[in-house]
């Protein structure tokens, strides 16, 4: 070949590398656009668990009228997730007195598994004091069951039927108020 004929086929080269290089950028800024819009999808329902707002099933040595809540966390011992999940689970349940929290793990409780219909870890569901589940779902992260504390605590129980409590204050001895909203909440 003479140098004008590789002039040209260098030219064609180095405008296809800068083409592909864009196109690459282009690219890696759509992963991450992607993975921004299904980062916070927060607590998931999987198809799976008991009805909402229906009676749960009985639990073994449970009553779940002892407290205004039930968190029943359902977990494996081959699940990473649920490991890490367990110490930051028994934390919250320090921290929010209102809340019972029950773990059932499979490889000691299957038929518990079987009952609540659920098939994966961890996987949590919200028993309100009439043993109603209120929420349910695939929790991934401590964000995500946090989530499903506030939207349970923050609803108030005269949805479901029942005297308003405001369960997000200190004093949990049973304060029942009729009508009205919750304090601190918008009118």
């Amino acid at each position: 070949m003479t140098g004008p004929v590789w002039i040209v086929s260098y030219s064609m080269l180095w405008t296809a590398v800068a083409v592909l290089g864009f196109a690459v950028v282009a690219l890696l800024r759509q992963i991450g656009v992607l993975h921004t819009r299904i980062a916070p999808m927060g607590i998931h329902f999987a198809g799976e668990g008991p009805a909402l707002d229906e009676a749960a099933p009985a639990l073994p040595g449970v009553d779940y009228g002892r407290s205004p809540w039930t968190l029943v966390a359902f977990t494996s011992p081959t699940c990473e997730i649920c490991a890490q999940l367990k110490p930051a689970l028994a934390r919250l349940a320090d921290a929010y007195r209102e809340i019972d929290l029950r773990l059932v793990d499979h490889a000691t409780d299957g038929a518990t598994f079987a009952q609540f219909r659920v098939r994966s870890t961890p996987y949590l569901v919200a028993v309100d004091s009439t043993g109603m589940v209120r929420s349910r779902g695939v929790a991934n992260t401590l964000d995500q069951v946090e989530e499903m504390l506030a939207e349970v605590l923050a609803t108030p129980a005269d949805a479901f039927g029942a005297p308003v409590t405001d369960l997000r204050s200190a004093d949990t001895r049973g304060d029942t108020r009729t009508g009205g909203a919750l304090e601190g909440s918008p009118s």
